[in-house]
Protein backbone atom coordinates (compact mmCIF):
# COMPACT_ATOMS: atom_id res chain seq x y z
CA UNK A 1 0.00 0.00 0.00
CA UNK A 2 1.46 3.58 -0.91
CA UNK A 3 1.06 6.67 1.29
CA UNK A 4 -2.04 7.74 -0.74
CA UNK A 5 -3.47 4.69 -0.19
CA UNK A 6 -3.03 4.39 3.44
CA UNK A 7 -4.09 8.03 3.42
CA UNK A 8 -7.60 6.98 2.43
CA UNK A 9 -8.15 4.66 4.34
CA UNK A 10 -7.33 6.34 7.83
CA UNK A 11 -9.04 9.45 6.65
CA UNK A 12 -12.53 6.60 5.38
CA UNK A 13 -11.62 5.65 9.13
CA UNK A 14 -11.87 8.88 10.96
CA UNK A 15 -15.90 8.60 10.18
CA UNK A 16 -15.90 5.66 12.26
CA UNK A 17 -14.64 7.07 15.48
CA UNK A 18 -17.03 8.86 17.99
CA UNK A 19 -17.31 12.26 19.05
CA UNK A 20 -17.25 10.39 23.07
CA UNK A 21 -14.46 8.57 21.65
CA UNK A 22 -11.95 11.35 19.83
CA UNK A 23 -12.77 14.04 23.24
CA UNK A 24 -11.83 11.34 25.50
CA UNK A 25 -8.67 10.65 23.57
CA UNK A 26 -7.97 14.24 22.78
CA UNK A 27 -8.03 14.96 26.52
CA UNK A 28 -5.78 12.17 27.52
CA UNK A 29 -3.21 12.66 24.99
CA UNK A 30 -3.38 16.53 26.86
CA UNK A 31 -2.49 15.27 30.10
CA UNK A 32 -0.08 12.82 28.87
CA UNK A 33 1.78 15.75 26.68
CA UNK A 34 1.83 17.96 30.10
CA UNK A 35 3.33 15.24 31.95
CA UNK A 36 6.37 14.97 29.78
CA UNK A 37 9.28 15.83 31.31
CA UNK A 38 9.79 17.12 28.04
CA UNK A 39 7.47 19.63 28.00
CA UNK A 40 7.60 20.78 31.77
CA UNK A 41 11.21 21.62 30.90
CA UNK A 42 10.86 23.58 27.97
CA UNK A 43 10.17 27.47 28.29
CA UNK A 44 9.64 27.18 24.23
CA UNK A 45 6.60 25.11 22.83
CA UNK A 46 5.85 24.20 19.14
CA UNK A 47 2.32 23.33 18.90
CA UNK A 48 0.09 22.40 15.66
CA UNK A 49 -3.88 23.81 15.81
CA UNK A 50 -5.79 20.51 15.78
CA UNK A 51 -7.95 20.33 12.48
CA UNK A 52 -11.57 18.65 12.71
CA UNK A 53 -10.02 15.22 11.80
CA UNK A 54 -6.91 15.84 14.05
CA UNK A 55 -6.14 15.32 17.89
CA UNK A 56 -8.13 18.62 19.39
CA UNK A 57 -4.92 21.01 20.35
CA UNK A 58 -7.13 23.94 22.17
CA UNK A 59 -6.87 23.20 25.50
CA UNK A 60 -3.36 22.50 25.11
CA UNK A 61 -2.61 25.51 23.84
CA UNK A 62 -4.41 27.32 26.32
CA UNK A 63 -2.47 25.25 29.30
CA UNK A 64 1.06 25.24 27.42
CA UNK A 65 0.08 29.80 27.64
CA UNK A 66 -1.55 29.89 31.13
CA UNK A 67 1.92 28.04 32.87
CA UNK A 68 4.06 30.50 31.19
CA UNK A 69 5.67 28.26 28.15
CA UNK A 70 6.16 31.20 25.19
CA UNK A 71 3.89 29.22 22.34
CA UNK A 72 4.36 28.87 18.90
CA UNK A 73 2.00 27.73 16.30
CA UNK A 74 2.80 27.03 12.62
CA UNK A 75 1.97 29.59 9.77
CA UNK A 76 1.95 28.77 6.21
CA UNK A 77 4.11 30.42 4.02
CA UNK A 78 4.66 28.49 0.76
CA UNK A 79 4.24 24.85 -0.92
CA UNK A 80 5.65 22.82 2.09
CA UNK A 81 6.79 25.52 4.18
CA UNK A 82 5.74 26.66 7.63
CA UNK A 83 6.88 29.24 10.19
CA UNK A 84 6.54 29.30 14.07
CA UNK A 85 4.62 32.45 14.99
CA UNK A 86 4.18 32.81 18.70
CA UNK A 87 0.89 33.62 20.40
CA UNK A 88 -0.29 35.12 23.61
CA UNK A 89 -3.73 33.80 23.30
CA UNK A 90 -6.29 31.44 20.74
CA UNK A 91 -8.11 34.66 19.74
CA UNK A 92 -4.63 35.66 17.42
CA UNK A 93 -5.87 32.65 15.14
CA UNK A 94 -7.47 33.11 11.86
CA UNK A 95 -8.59 30.65 9.33
CA UNK A 96 -5.88 30.59 6.55
CA UNK A 97 -4.43 28.06 4.36
CA UNK A 98 -5.81 24.88 4.28
CA UNK A 99 -9.00 26.03 6.69
CA UNK A 100 -6.39 25.81 9.52
CA UNK A 101 -6.04 28.14 12.29
CA UNK A 102 -3.28 30.46 12.04
CA UNK A 103 -1.85 33.84 13.67
CA UNK A 104 -0.91 36.34 11.13
CA UNK A 105 1.75 37.00 9.22
CA UNK A 106 2.56 39.91 11.81
CA UNK A 107 3.29 37.57 14.47
CA UNK A 108 6.23 37.07 15.79
CA UNK A 109 8.53 34.50 14.45
CA UNK A 110 10.32 32.00 17.01
CA UNK A 111 13.38 30.80 14.98
CA UNK A 112 13.43 26.72 15.44
CA UNK A 113 16.44 27.39 17.62
CA UNK A 114 14.71 28.75 19.93
CA UNK A 115 11.84 25.87 20.23
CA UNK A 116 12.31 23.57 23.19
CA UNK A 117 9.39 20.91 22.29
CA UNK A 118 7.29 20.42 19.51
CA UNK A 119 3.87 18.92 19.04
CA UNK A 120 3.42 16.99 15.69
CA UNK A 121 0.40 16.19 14.19
CA UNK A 122 -0.36 13.04 11.88
CA UNK A 123 -2.66 10.82 9.91
CA UNK A 124 -1.30 7.86 11.66
CA UNK A 125 1.71 6.85 13.19
CA UNK A 126 3.23 3.53 14.26
CA UNK A 127 5.11 2.75 18.01
CA UNK A 128 8.71 3.11 16.48
CA UNK A 129 8.09 6.92 15.61
CA UNK A 130 7.17 6.78 11.59
CA UNK A 131 4.37 9.01 10.87
CA UNK A 132 2.34 9.43 7.88
CA UNK A 133 1.33 13.39 7.50
CA UNK A 134 -1.33 14.75 4.86
CA UNK A 135 1.04 15.02 2.01
CA UNK A 136 2.58 18.34 2.28
CA UNK A 137 5.98 17.81 3.37
CA UNK A 138 5.71 20.72 5.85
CA UNK A 139 6.88 19.21 8.87
CA UNK A 140 9.56 17.28 7.69
CA UNK A 141 10.75 20.00 5.97
CA UNK A 142 10.79 22.14 9.03
CA UNK A 143 12.26 20.08 11.43
CA UNK A 144 14.82 18.46 9.37
CA UNK A 145 18.10 19.16 11.12
CA UNK A 146 16.63 20.74 14.00
CA UNK A 147 17.57 20.02 17.27
CA UNK A 148 14.42 19.86 19.40
CA UNK A 149 12.64 17.48 21.58
CA UNK A 150 8.93 16.64 19.63
CA UNK A 151 6.08 14.37 20.37
CA UNK A 152 4.05 12.90 17.68
CA UNK A 153 0.51 13.07 19.06
CA UNK A 154 -1.82 10.00 17.75
CA UNK A 155 -5.22 8.32 18.58
CA UNK A 156 -4.48 4.79 18.99
CA UNK A 157 -7.69 3.93 16.91
CA UNK A 158 -6.30 5.43 13.60
CA UNK A 159 -2.49 3.71 14.54
CA UNK A 160 -1.20 1.29 11.53
CA UNK A 161 1.85 -1.25 12.04
CA UNK A 162 2.83 -0.50 7.90
CA UNK A 163 3.70 3.13 7.04
CA UNK A 164 5.53 3.17 3.67
CA UNK A 165 8.17 5.87 4.06
CA UNK A 166 10.76 7.73 2.32
CA UNK A 167 14.29 8.80 2.94
CA UNK A 168 13.37 12.70 3.95
CA UNK A 169 10.79 11.43 6.30
CA UNK A 170 11.59 12.17 9.96
CA UNK A 171 10.94 9.14 12.24
CA UNK A 172 10.30 10.50 15.86
CA UNK A 173 11.62 8.91 19.42
CA UNK A 174 8.64 10.03 21.12
CA UNK A 175 5.10 8.82 20.58
CA UNK A 176 2.32 10.04 22.43
CA UNK A 177 -1.76 8.39 22.61
CA UNK A 178 -4.49 8.31 25.02
CA UNK A 179 -3.13 5.19 26.27
CA UNK A 180 0.99 4.96 26.10
CA UNK A 181 3.53 7.30 25.66
CA UNK A 182 5.95 4.99 23.57
CA UNK A 183 9.82 6.10 23.28
CA UNK A 184 12.62 4.56 21.31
Amino acid sequence: MNKNELRKMIYNSYRDLTDDYKAQADSSIRQNILSLPEYQDASTVFCFVGTKDEIDTSSLIDQMIKEGKRVAVPLCTGSGIMEAKRITDRSQLSAGTYGILEPSDEAETIPAEDIDFAVVPCVTCNKIGQRLGHGGGFYDRYLEGKDMDCALVCREETMTAAIPTDMHDIKFKLIVTERHIFRR
